[in-house]
């Protein structure tokens, strides 16, 4: 449903406003429209999402739920104030729903920036339940969202008992909790035991880096790093399936000569991340296992060798990095905006 049209007419509620002769009209209905209609949606949103009071005391969460609140607010006056100015431009169909769709995004934007890792990991738990048949992911009468295995959709009492192996796969862990919750559990439980048994705990100051990400800078830098820690075995995870579905050529200039700020190569850690086997990785290049074995030790190969092997130009393998690179770039910023 589009919430926002153009040449249409906007909200018959804005009418008044929209048609208001003088500006000191205009503002009276202006504040009206937001006290007794943004207002109420806002704070009954970021109640319900952050799980705060809103008083003017209280956690650091509070103040910050706020802050959110009076950036809405201002943003929303912005947006009318211009559509009054130009009736014209991009209409609001439903007033109710763009101040929903505006409070609930702004929710999306705070626990991103504030927990940057729960939210890569719990990003990654809810694809992998869409994506493997095996399991299901969805919204019972009460609004929750509940995973188990396919067919197994009758709730359940939670887990409380936690996950020792974490080296275990994305697909693995869900598989052994809900094998040990006898049934359907709660998403957030699922996340939370998740983000124990792979100890993800986000600094109390964390932040992101809103003009380059860390994901962007595994595939575009120049030397990309290497980082053992779990969230870093996740991403790989996550992005496994688009370097699998890159062109051979691609795969090899790539993965053969990716390095971390030491020189050190990276395909060698993916095994141990448990991403990919060396079977896995032999048959992704299209190589034979003999052959790619007693590369093993010479990796990360340089770009001449590489030339050399696929029977290419060292500059065609630069070619072909830099497109793997710019496509995988492309492919996890859209990842992240699922």
């Amino acid at each position: 449903m589009q919430h926002e049209t153009k040449n249409d007419s906007s909200d018959s509620m804005l009418g008044p406003f929209l048609a208001a002769k003088s500006e000191s009209i205009s503002d009276d209905l202006l504040r009206a429209i937001i006290d007794e209609h943004a207002e109420p949606i806002i704070k009954k949103i970021l109640r319900s999402k952050l799980r705060v009071s809103l008083n003017e005391r209280g956690t650091q969460q509070n103040q910050d739920a706020l802050e959110i609140a009076g950036d809405l607010r201002a943003t929303i006056i912005s947006t009318l104030r211009a559509l009054r100015q130009n009736p014209n431009q991009t209409a609001i169909a439903s007033f109710s729903d763009f101040v929903a769709i505006k409070t609930y995004s702004a929710c999306v934007d705070y626990f991103r920036e504030k927990h940057p890792q729960r939210w890569r990991l719990k990003s990654l738990l809810r694809r992998r339940l869409r994506q493997n048949p095996r399991f299901v992911l969805w919204q019972a009468d009460d609004k929750r969202w509940y995973a188990s295995f396919s067919g197994r959709q009758e709730i359940s009492h939670p887990t409380d008992g936690k996950l020792s192996d974490a080296l275990m796969k994305s697909d693995e862990f869900l598989g052994v909790l809900f094998e040990r919750s006898g049934g359907p559990i709660g998403f957030d439980e699922v996340v939370r035991i998740a983000a124990e048994t792979w100890h993800i705990h986000d600094p109390p100051t964390a932040s992101i880096d809103t003009g380059c990400s860390e994901r962007d800078n595994l595939f575009t830098s120049s030397e990309p790093r290497v980082d053992l820690a779990l969230e870093q075995r996740l991403f790989f995870e996550l992005v496994w399936s688009e370097v699998c579905q890159l062109p051979v050529l691609q795969r090899a200039a790539l993965l053969l000569n990716l390095r971390d700020s030491r020189d050190g190569g990276v395909i060698s850690f993916l095994p141990f991340l448990g991403v990919a086997s060396k079977e896995d990785l032999a048959r992704l290049l299209e190589m034979p296992y003999e052959d790619f074995q007693k590369l093993w030790n010479e990796l990360p190969l340089d770009d001449f060798r590489i030339a050399e092997i696929f029977g290419i130009t060292r500059q065609q393998v630069i070619n072909l990095r830099k497109t793997a690179r710019e496509r995988l770039a492309r492919r996890t910023r859209r990842i992240d905006a699922k």
